[in-house]
């Protein structure tokens, strides 16, 4: 099974095991910030990896308002 989650140390979303998680928030100071936002038991690693980018972009980009 593999998740993705947002990770407050890098302002980044990753993807990974749920060991790379509890490793993760185990060694940061803000681990009680991590949230897992999808779990995937079966998807392919190309899906995971779109699903990532577009959440990386979208966090990347400004708002602006007029």
């Amino acid at each position: 099974m593999k998740f993705i989650w947002y990770n407050p140390d890098l302002d980044a979303y990753q993807k990974g095991t749920m060991e790379d998680y509890s490793h993760l928030i185990g060694s940061s100071d803000n681990g009680d910030r991590f949230d897992i936002l999808y779990e995937f038991a079966d998807s392919s690693d190309r899906l995971i990896d779109k699903i990532l980018g577009s959440l990386n972009i979208v966090r990347s980009q400004k708002v602006t308002t007029n």
